[in-house]
C-alpha cells in the first residue's frame, strides 16, 4: 500500500526574492466578494486558490477590510512564529472582543495574553483534564438514551447537547439544579450569534460596548448567572479538592501572586462556553459524516473500540485528526501586522490584515497525497508537519483547550460506537458528501450530519 503520510515541501522561500506588496486578488467586485465570504467561504477560497495560488488578496467591500490570505505551510509558519509585537492576533477590535471580553485569552495580545495563558495552562494540563473522562462518557450515555433508531436524524444537535453538558460539568462544576437555567442562557446567546449580527457589529461602534439587540440582552442574562456562580464558588472552602476548571482558575496565581479578577474569570469562562462546546460538537458531527461515507474506516474504528474498550485509541485519534483536517470547523486564523513582515513570497507592509487559511492549508496537495480523501492512516505514521495541520491554530496562540477538546471528542465517539453504529441514509442524498455551510461563524455540515443509528449486537 502506498504511503499516505504527509509530504514535506523542500523548497525554502528566499528573503532576497520576496515580492514587496500584496498578492493579486480575484476579479470579482468587492461587494460580491463580501457576500461570497459570508455565504460560501469554502467556494471562494477554492476559487481563488485554483486561479491565484497559495496567496491572494480579498477586498471585502461594504465597509469590510482588505485581507491577504495564505495557505502554504511555510508561509503559515512565518506568520504564526512571528513575535507578538510584529504579528499579534487581530482580535482586539473584532466583534469577538465585545462578546468574550478584552482580557480573554482568545482576544488579548502581548504581555496580557501571555499572563492569561500562563494562568490558564495548569487547568488544561493533560493529567488535569483526564479527570473529566467519566463526565464526558456519562454525558454521552445520558443523551444517547433518548436517540431515535432506524430512521434518518441529524447528529449535530445531540453533539451540541453532549458537549454543552460536558462544559458545564467539567469547566463550571455546577450542580444539576443549576444546569437548566445556565443551558438556556447559553442557548439564548448562541442563537442570535449569526453572520448578520457579526456584520452589524462590524459597522457599529467598537470596543467595550455590548453587542446590539437580542444578543446584547442575552449576554447580560448570561453574565448575571456567571457572576453569581463566581461569587458562589469563591465562598466555598473546598476549592483545592475540586477538579472543575473554574475552581482551578480561582486558585491560579501569576508570577506576582495575583489571581484572576471576577471580570477576567468571567471572560475566560464565556470563551470556553462559546468557543469550546460549539467547535467540539461540530467536529464530532463532521467525523460521523465522514465515517458513514467511508465504511472501511468506520469498521476499523469499531473493531478498535471493541478490542480495547478501556482506551486504546490509536486509530480513533487518527480518525478525529483526519476529520479535522479535511473538514475544519474554523476556516481561518487572523493576524494583524504591526510591522513589515515576509509571509511566504510576499513582503507585506505594516497594517496588513493577514489570514492563515486553515481550510486550504489542511488540504494542500503539496503536502498531502489525495488531499480531499478521508484517510485516517495518514496520522498513524509520522503524520504531518506542525504547520501543515492547523485546526487549532499554531505558535504561541495555539488553542489552549486543544487537548481538552481532543480528549472530549475521543471519549464521546468511543462511547457512542460501543453501543450504536451509524450508517448513511438510503438514497442519493445519503451517498453524497454533505456540503459546508456557515449559518454562524463556523463551518457545519449542510444537513446537520444526517445519519441512521442502529443498536449494535
Amino acid at each position: 500500500m502506498a504511503s499516505t503520510t504527509a509530504r514535506q515541501p523542500t523548497i525554502a522561500f528566499e528573503p532576497d526574492a520576496a515580492v514587496r506588496g500584496l498578492p493579486p486578488g480575484p476579479r470579482i467586485p468587492p461587494a460580491l466578494q463580501t457576500i461570497l465570504w459570508a455565504a460560501a467561504p469554502t467556494w471562494l477560497m477554492n476559487h481563488c486558490a485554483k486561479r491565484l495560488g497559495d496567496a491572494f488578496t480579498l477586498n471585502l467591500g461594504l465597509g469590510g477590510p482588505t485581507l491577504v490570505m495564505v495557505s502554504d505551510p511555510r508561509a503559515v509558519k512565518m506568520l504564526f512564529t512571528a513575535s507578538a509585537d510584529v504579528a499579534p492576533k487581530a482580535a482586539e477590535t473584532s466583534p469577538v472582543a465585545r462578546i468574550m471580553g478584552a482580557s480573554s485569552v482568545l482576544v488579548s495580545t502581548g504581555p496580557a495574553h501571555m499572563r492569561q495563558r500562563k494562568l490558564l495552562l495548569p487547568a488544561f494540563h493533560g493529567e488535569r483534564i483526564r479527570q473529566h473522562e467519566q463526565v464526558m462518557e456519562d454525558a454521552a450515555r445520558r443523551n444517547m438514551a433518548g436517540w431515535s433508531l432506524g430512521k434518518p436524524v441529524r447528529a449535530l444537535p445531540p453533539m451540541r447537547a453532549i458537549t454543552l453538558d460536558v462544559i458545564l460539568r467539567a469547566v463550571f462544576g455546577v450542580e444539576a439544579e443549576r444546569m437548566g437555567p445556565l443551558k438556556q442562557a447559553i442557548d439564548e446567546v448562541i442563537d442570535p450569534l449569526h453572520l448578520g449580527t457579526v456584520l452589524r457589529m462590524l459597522s457599529s461602534p467598537p470596543s467595550g460596548e455590548r453587542p446590539p439587540g437580542s444578543l446584547g440582552r442575552a449576554l447580560d442574562r448570561l453574565d448575571t448567572m456567571i457572576y453569581a456562580e463566581i461569587e458562589h464558588r469563591r465562598a466555598q472552602s473546598d476549592l483545592e479538592s475540586r477538579a472543575d476548571i473554574m475552581s482551578l482558575l480561582l486558585l491560579a496565581r501569576d508570577d506576582e501572586g495575583v489571581g484572576l479578577t471576577d471580570e477576567e474569570l468571567r471572560n475566560e469562562l464565556v470563551t470556553q462556553l462559546l468557543a469550546g462546546h460549539e467547535t467540539a460538537a461540530t467536529s464530532l458531527a463532521w467525523a460521523l459524516e465522514r465515517l458513514v461515507r467511508n465504511p472501511q474506516a468506520l469498521r476499523r474504528l469499531i473493531d478498535e473500540v471493541d478490542a480495547q474498550p478501556d482506551g486504546g485509541d490509536e486509530y480513533l485519534t487518527a480518525v478525529i485528526n483526519e476529520s479535522m483536517r479535511v473538514r475544519p470547523v474554523a476556516p481561518v486564523v487572523f493576524r494583524m501586522l504591526k510591522q513589515e513582515l515576509q509571509v511566504g513570497r510576499y513582503l507585506l507592509p505594516a497594517d496588513t490584515l493577514t489570514v492563515a487559511s486553515v481550510y486550504l492549508t489542511n488540504r494542500s496537495a503539496d503536502v498531502y497525497e489525495d488531499p480531499l480523501a478521508f484517510k485516517p492512516e495518514r496520522f498513524l505514521e509520522s503524520g504531518p508537519e506542525t504547520f501543515s495541520w492547523i485546526p487549532f491554530g499554531g505558535g504561541i496562540r495555539r488553542c489552549i483547550g486543544a487537548t481538552f477538546a481532543q480528549l472530549e471528542m475521543k471519549v464521546i465517539l468511543r462511547t457512542i460506537l460501543s453501543e450504536l453504529e451509524p450508517r448513511a441514509p438510503d438514497g442519493w442524498r445519503g451517498r453524497r458528501d454533505e456540503l459546508t455551510r456557515r449559518p454562524k461563524l463556523i463551518l457545519v455540515p449542510s444537513r446537520g450530519a444526517t445519519v441512521v443509528w442502529r443498536r449494535r449486537a
